[in-house]
């Protein structure tokens, strides 16, 4: 398993689209692929096209509130 982290506090650096591009290629070439949006605007989670105000678990639920993590995986 390989882990790859984007990361850079400024803003408008091209993470978000960074990640969802390397996310799709891999996903294209057949690999699990695991995102994680840990921004509060949830800009990754809007460009896989899921509304952030629709759901009603994620992960600020699983890191404040002990929710397992596989309860706010959402297949893509």
């Amino acid at each position: 398993m390989k882990i790859v982290s984007v990361v850079n506090q400024k803003g408008g650096v091209a993470k978000t689209t960074t990640v969802a591009s390397l996310g799709a290629a891999l996903a294209e070439l057949g690999a699990k692929v695991l995102l994680v949006d840990l921004d509060p605007q949830a800009c990754l989670t809007f460009s896989l096209g899921i509304d952030p105000e629709d759901l009603e678990l994620s992960v600020h639920h699983v890191l404040t509130k002990g929710v397992d993590p596989f309860e706010v995986v959402i297949e893509t």
